[in-house]
């Protein structure tokens, strides 16, 4: 198992960190949720993306993430669950802002709110989740040494990367939160279109 001193961690937070950080559905519900909400009531939906990568996490261990992987139904089905729950997010946003005026937009966000569920959702039912689990954990894991002691340290590494850098998303919005509440219209159509587009992408992946 690599030390602290070693390159080869050192590259693995790295990595951690630039997937953490790529724009993806569930960076954008965080985004989101800070920007209207703040960071406290966008913890759960924080902690859920984190136990769902959790749950991918050991589906990669006990091989089941492969499995899924080679099999055309099983892949088929997180895939489309996944695609239109994010699509489902996009339209929950968006469809307001062809019903209703501004100040009725702003009545409704509450009901918007995210929560641990969608957290959970957003992670376990994104199919480039389960691709990129599968396709990075065995890559820094040395076999000479306990697979099961590495891949635990190596999943926690990956989930505290992803927590901090949605903690930090979410730290910033704070600071430009007011900007976009006072222009919550566009707000929403910006992230309820990303939302669409994520959609979109996962029920086209192959």
């Amino acid at each position: 198992m690599f030390d602290v001193g070693n390159d080869t961690f050192l590259y693995y937070i790295v990595t951690c960190l630039i997937a953490a950080g790529t724009p993806g559905p569930g960076t954008l519900a965080v985004l989101n949720s800070a920007l209207f909400f703040g960071v406290r009531r966008t913890l759960p939906l924080m902690l859920g993306i984190v136990f769902g990568m959790g749950v991918v996490a050991v589906a990669t261990v006990t091989g089941l993430s492969a499995l899924v992987l080679h099999s055309t139904l099983a892949f088929a089905v997180i895939k489309y669950v996944g695609g239109l729950y994010i699509g489902y997010l996009g339209v929950r946003i968006l469809w307001p802002l062809f019903n209703s005026k501004q100040e009725e937009v702003k009545s409704q966000r509450p009901e918007k709110k995210m929560t641990f569920v969608t957290g959970v959702v957003l992670s376990i039912f994104n199919p480039k989740t389960l691709v990129f689990f599968t396709a990075l954990l065995p890559a820094f894991i040395h076999q000479e040494s306990s697979v099961v002691s590495q891949t635990a340290t190596l999943t926690l590494i990956l989930l505290l990367c992803t927590f901090l850098v949605h903690l930090t998303y979410s730290k910033l919005c704070g600071y430009v939160s007011d900007f976009f509440v006072r222009h919550m219209k566009w707000a929403d159509a910006i992230t309820g279109t990303m939302f669409v587009c994520f959609s979109i992408a996962v029920l086209l992946l192959s």
